[in-house]
């Protein structure tokens, strides 16, 4: 089917780019009319907090179209001098003459130390919070800073400004990629084609979920791991494609058959790998949490669209390149040039000591995934990071006049009034809580009260305080829920918890029968599973050792170490796993069809890891690029992610696979291959490698000599 699709696309290449270019063109036009925004909003279904956040979003408590404004004095000075309250006043009634913006309330409300006062900026009805109705706050605010006070805004318009710019990393992934390919291949037509086909992936998808921002709440971290992600594979796929079609062309077949049999081997190979990519990384589901699903869906949604891309687009591309995309560094176009090459060589050597190398390189897994046994998780907040975004600034501003606690104050929600005042006496005397505001009754007759700890958002105390709060103190005082958004990540953390071991369990199991399906083997899915749970655990130990030790830490531009999100490990683990199986489903698909034609498990692992050792490791070095390149991203998460991600790559393609992988192998001999007979007639014969790759008739240069093509 493959190849039947593949052929049409290579007869009708101009009508498929075409379309595809208008598809691009499309979404990125719709996204520009749809109006949407990325948020943070997070809801734990059937958790405490839920139950609180639905009253307090039933009163609109939260206000998630309001900002606020905060006005620091200058050193030595006080908001309530005659000139400062002047200017703040003058500052507040400018920001209420914004359009789209509401009557900003006076006089603001100041900070016990009086170094501070802060504002509450309202927006009208229907007026959509972007940049650049923040950036119009901002500047309205100048008479406040021309009396020497420093202006913060924080809020949704805080957040707007401060939006994640991936767009430099995005474009040193572009170029390291560019470099890579011209040094793999040594020509630019082959160099250009994975990187085109892989833009055009990514661009559309982003703008997809632009359109989508307006229906459904998008992370904002989403869309950039989506395009780190997307970036990586587009790339990958492309590459593995291109690396098979250069040496069927070396092999002497035309052009249209080539395409035929690139789909039909690489192609279907790809098609495996992005599928075992998806389902892993839509695995975040099982949460039940939104937040957290998106995550997923939205890089599955990158990754199926580089899927249908290589079985669609790069045909068509490849069509259009013909016999130019063989130009450039010959690649080998038979075996006794394949037992020849450098990787070749390495293969050959790993190959007859292979318990030395499997030992060697399960020991250098293991230390570094030994850090990975003093993971912490706990919750990032904006005091992570060290820049001058708006949300930083702000939430600096308030944590040095009112007290740490005001960024993540808690909000405690008490269904029977009467209970009320007993509760603001308990709660006012109880271990690590700053304030209690006045009660404010509620539409179902409930009663809201704002809880304010003495420590940060992130502050392990304050997760102490909450299962406090909830275990030992408000049952004393009736029926009551814990709110808030600090409430609700603490929540988050817990429902990770109790899901991570069922999503391991099926996102392992899915992938496995994927690969029973394409290898028809029951034990090289299981060795699969083993190798990329390795790969998985020493990224953690990485992560844990730069992230929550702070080894390192200064070089990627924070202070020292950060908290751990706890929903990181989860997205990570699914993001791994589905990556770690690209490069195994590349790599076993040469070794099986080497094995199908020589019938030599030693020989089939030589030269499966020939021919794809340069693609696996060009392919990996793109990723790395692009991945590392996100580090320079100005968020704690995304640097996280980035290097996680890196990291792992670079264990993956390395150590993992082209040195673990094929001792393993070597080791289980026939085994590799086995699978019980009942079990060979229930299964369907989904791809046959046997046909995959035909023997070349002729060299190359008889070819050339003779002035010939033969096939």
């Amino acid at each position: 089917m493959l190849s039947a699709l593949a052929r049409w696309c290579g007869r009708h290449r101009k009508l498929v780019v075409l379309l595809w270019v208008l598809l691009a063109a499309g979404l990125l036009a719709g996204a520009r009319v749809v109006d949407g925004s990325t948020a943070d909003e997070v809801a734990v279904p059937g958790s405490d907090s839920e139950a609180a956040n639905a009253l307090l979003s039933a009163a609109d408590v939260f206000g998630q179209q309001s900002s606020q404004l905060v006005l620091t004095a200058p050193r030595g000075q006080h908001v309530d001098s005659p000139e400062l309250q002047a200017a703040a006043r003058e500052a507040a009634d400018a920001v209420s003459a914004v359009a789209g913006v509401g009557t900003v309330p006076g006089p603001g409300e100041p900070s016990p130390d009086r170094t501070a006062v802060r504002f509450s900026v309202p927006l009208d009805a229907g007026v959509t919070a972007d940049k650049a109705l923040g950036q119009r706050v901002l500047d309205a605010a100048k008479p406040a800073r021309a009396a020497g006070m420093d202006v913060a805004l924080g809020g949704v318009l805080g957040r707007q400004l401060s939006a994640l710019n991936s767009r430099p990393s995005e474009i040193i992934g572009i170029v390291a990629a560019l470099v890579v390919l011209l040094l793999a291949f040594g020509s630019a037509v082959a160099a250009l084609l994975p990187v085109v086909t892989a833009l055009l992936v990514v661009v559309g998808g982003l703008a997809g979920l632009d359109m989508l921002k307006s229906a459904v709440s998008i992370p904002d971290v989403a869309p950039t791991l989506a395009a780190m992600i997307g970036l990586g594979v587009g790339v990958d796929y492309t590459l593995f494609l291109v690396g098979k079609q250069r040496r069927l062309l070396a092999m002497g077949l035309p052009v249209p058959d080539a395409v035929g049999r690139t789909a039909q081997s690489a192609g279907a190979a790809v098609v495996f790998a992005g599928a075992t990519v998806v389902v892993a990384i839509s695995g975040l589901m099982l949460t039940g949490v939104d937040f957290v699903s998106w995550l997923g869906w939205s890089s599955a949604l990158l990754v199926a669209g580089a899927v249908a891309s290589a079985v669609t687009l790069t045909p068509a591309v490849l069509a259009m390149a013909g016999e130019r995309l063989g130009r450039g560094r010959p690649a080998a176009a038979t075996d006794e040039a394949l037992d020849r090459s450098v990787w070749g060589r390495l293969a050959s050597w790993s190959a007859h000591r292979p318990v030395t190398v499997a030992v060697a390189s399960a020991v250098v897994l293991l230390g570094l995934g030994a850090p990975t046994l003093a993971l912490r998780l706990g919750q990032s907040d904006a005091g992570d990071r060290g820049t001058d975004q708006q949300t930083v600034l702000h939430y600096k501003a308030v944590a040095a006049a009112w007290g740490p606690g005001e960024n993540g104050p808690l909000t405690v929600v008490i269904t029977d009034p009467a209970q009320v005042e007993p509760a603001v006496a308990t709660l006012r005397g109880t271990r690590g809580v700053a304030s209690v505001s006045p009660p404010r009754p509620l539409p179902s007759g409930a009663v809201s009260l704002r809880v304010v700890p003495t420590t940060a958002p992130s502050d392990p105390a304050t997760d102490d305080l909450v299962a406090r709060l909830r275990d030992e103190v408000l049952p004393n005082v009736g029926e009551a829920h814990v709110g808030g958004g600090t409430a609700t990540r603490i929540d988050l953390a817990n429902r990770i918890t109790e899901r991570l071991p069922w999503l391991i369990l099926i996102v392992i199991g899915v992938a496995g029968v994927l690969l029973l399906l394409a290898f028809r083997s029951v034990v090289l899915p299981i060795k699969a599973a083993l190798m990329n749970i390795v790969s998985v655990c020493a990224a953690y130990g990485v992560v844990t050792a730069v992230f929550q030790w702070g080894w390192g830490a200064g070089l990627l531009g924070l202070d020292g170490p950060v908290p751990i999100d706890s929903y990181v490990p989860m997205v990570l683990f699914a993001v791994l796993f589905g990556l770690s199986m690209d490069y195994e489903v590349f790599l076993l698909s040469a070794i099986q069809e080497h094995w199908a034609r020589t019938g030599d498990n030693r020989v089939a692992v030589r030269r499966g890891l020939a021919e794809t050792g340069g693609v696996i490791t060009s392919a990996a070095l793109i990723m790395v690029c692009v991945f590392a390149s996100f580090v320079l991203v100005d968020n704690p998460t995304v640097k996280i992610f980035g290097l996680g991600l890196a990291t792992a790559i670079v264990i993956d393609a390395t150590i993992t696979r082209c040195l673990l992988v094929p001792a393993t192998m070597v080791l289980l001999g026939r085994w590799n291959w086995w699978l019980p007979r009942w079990l060979d007639r229930l299964l369907p014969h989904v791809l046959d490698h046997r046909a995959a790759e035909p023997e070349p008739v002729v060299s190359v240069t008889t070819l050339e000599t003779q002035g010939q093509k033969q096939h």
